[in-house]
């Protein structure tokens, strides 16, 4: 009968699809290249997809077959292994590739994450991604192995087969991160006993360019990223946060930008003088026609909940209003005003989007039950820094789970009072419980609260709470500040903290300071993280796994030779 009534109220949430019926091939070579995307002289080897930075973008249909063949093309000698104790996910030639924002629906082997949903890609070897999309909206691919994800991305975009608002065109602008060191020695440095903080990316790009000094170029520099527009059209704008550490302002200059979707959900037309763009968050914003507007605007960017830091960015690009087309193989210079960001305030304007489907009656009911996950940060008995969830790091599983229960040999799990399964190391899932996940922020008195951005696999959710210092279940369960809940897959947990707590807390205690909920139904059998999308601290333990209906995974997928 229970099953009957999910059943019931979930067809109020899935959106109705037109299948289509293309299929598309697509190959993602990965080498390792030197490249100065800023301009700056520094000459390290990062990994990318086919030579390029960003990657190249796919583009698909609602209802499209994806396969997807990434090939490894690294050489063998990989001298560098990482700590035993992390998530970092294989050596450094390792490689996996995630499709972000896809749910993965009845697909878990495309998932990409090492360990998990697969064994990594070693060098010289190859891994096809099969999978069908039944979403829209804007996603992208990366890295799922160390900190490669700095370099090794491209925009996934998938179109509506009806379109939802009238615009003549799109452009697409990633924004990344770049440092002046190897993934190598990022990694090593992370996951070592000399780890004090994560170090600021020295340049964050708009489209794989910008200038790290634009008085002093380097090299062959091209200078910054142009966004060509005409004057006369309307253009949907897909903003994607591919950062693997901070979260982004983002803004034109004397433009207000209009959302209209958020991760994949189409929501009504609001206008918002700036995006606050996490990382692994995306957004379209409409750009309207403005007769009078000629010539460039500058898209300036800067560094949100930087604590203890400059919240300075040199992440620059051009909006060009012109009838020819700009070619990017120029050296060109940001001109005219910036857009002055407010400062640092929780929650955005996120409880002024509303998504443009009725909120479903899943999202208020009572959940099958409520999951906190509270972070904390120690240090091993060897000196290395990692991030716990209910006191427990994660780490690479020794043999990858999915494989495991496919072949028979892993013990079914065994659900408990706290969520965790100790001896399996994973949160087991029965099929169509609604689970609430309370995602707990703390510090220690006296040290910053620190921001996390969290993300989901295998399912999108719906933020249904949020509240200051620490999460108690007496009085905040029936909490639901969130006037209009929408499907989404990154949430950004603000440092907010609880100032009477704060004030009566003893220095070195550690205290609550900001919690969200987010509610998911477990129709998805599979193996599916979520983490923070905080990159270093994924791979520093910050990451549960869902063990999600094991017993009714299916359709395991099979390697072609």
């Amino acid at each position: 009968m229970m099953v009957l009534l999910l059943l019931s109220l979930i067809i109020g949430y899935v959106a109705t699809v037109t299948h289509g019926y293309d299929t598309h091939y697509f190959e993602l070579n990965i080498t390792r290249e030197i490249m100065d995307p800023d301009c700056s002289g520094y000459h390290g080897g990062k990994l990318v997809a086919n030579g390029q930075l960003p990657g190249p973008t796919l583009q698909v249909t609602t209802g499209d077959r994806v396969r997807i063949l990434v090939r490894n093309l690294l050489p063998k000698d990989d001298p560098t292994e990482y700590p035993e104790t992390s998530a970092v996910g294989g050596m450094s030639n390792d490689i996996t590739v995630h499709y972000h924002g896809i749910r993965q629906f009845g697909s878990p082997a495309a998932d990409g994450v090492p360990f998990l949903t697969q064994d990594p890609i070693k060098p010289q070897q190859t891994y096809l991604y099969d999978f069908t999309i039944d979403q829209a909206g804007t996603f992208f691919y990366h890295a799922h192995v160390a900190t490669h994800d700095e370099s090794l991305f491209g925009p996934l975009i998938v179109h509506e087969r009806y379109q939802p608002y009238d615009y003549d065109d799109e452009r697409v602008i990633a924004i990344s991160e770049w440092w002046h060191q190897t993934a190598e020695e990022m990694t090593d440095y992370l996951l070592g006993p000399n780890f004090t903080a994560i170090p600021e990316p020295q340049s964050i790009l708009l489209n794989g360019r910008t200038m790290y000094d634009p008085n002093w170029p380097h090299g062959n520099c091209h200078g910054y990223s142009v966004i060509s527009v005409d004057p006369d059209k309307t253009y949907r704008l897909r903003i994607i946060g591919a950062t693997a550490f901070r979260t982004i302002g983002f803004a034109i200059a004397h433009h207000e930008l209009t959302v209209i979707e958020v991760d994949g959900t189409l929501v009504k037309p609001f206008d918002v003088p700036f995006l606050e763009v996490s990382p692994g968050q995306r957004f379209s914003v409409l750009l309207k026609p403005l007769r009078r507007r000629r010539g460039d605007f500058t898209i300036n960017t800067i560094r949100r909940w930087a604590a203890d830091v400059s919240n300075e960015s040199n992440g620059v690009a051009v909006l060009r209003y012109t009838k020819k087309p700009t070619r990017n193989d120029k050296m060109i210079y940001a001109t005219g005003e910036t857009f002055n960001f407010p400062t640092d305030t929780p929650y955005w304007y996120w409880s002024n989007i509303e998504p443009v489907d009725p909120v479903p009656m899943i999202a208020s009911v009572k959940p099958s039950r409520t999951i906190v996950l509270k972070a904390t940060s120690a240090r091993l008995p060897t000196g290395e820094l990692r991030w716990y969830l209910n006191n427990s790091t994660f780490t690479d599983p020794e043999e990858t789970i999915l494989e495991s229960i496919l072949t028979g040999k892993r013990q079914r799990p065994t659900i408990t009072s706290s969520g965790y399964d100790p001896y399996l190391g994973t949160y087991p899932v029965q099929y169509l419980e609604v689970i609430d996940f309370v995602l707990q922020s703390t510090h220690v008195r006296g040290q910053p609260c620190r921001s996390h951005p969290w993300h989901t696999h295998g399912h999108s959710f719906w933020e249904i709470a949020y509240g200051q210092g620490m999460y108690n279940e007496t009085a905040d369960a029936d909490v639901r500040n969130v006037p209009t809940p929408f499907l989404r897959d990154v949430t950004l947990v603000y440092p907010v903290e609880d100032l009477a707590i704060e004030y009566a807390a003893k220095p070195g205690a550690v205290l609550g300071c900001g919690w969200n909920k987010i509610r998911i139904i477990a129709d998805n059998p599979g193996i599916w993280p979520i983490h923070c999308h905080n990159t270093p601290h994924m791979i520093m333990g910050m990451m549960i796994a869902l063990e999600e209906a094991p017993e009714m995974i299916v359709n395991p997928y099979v390697q072609l030779p």
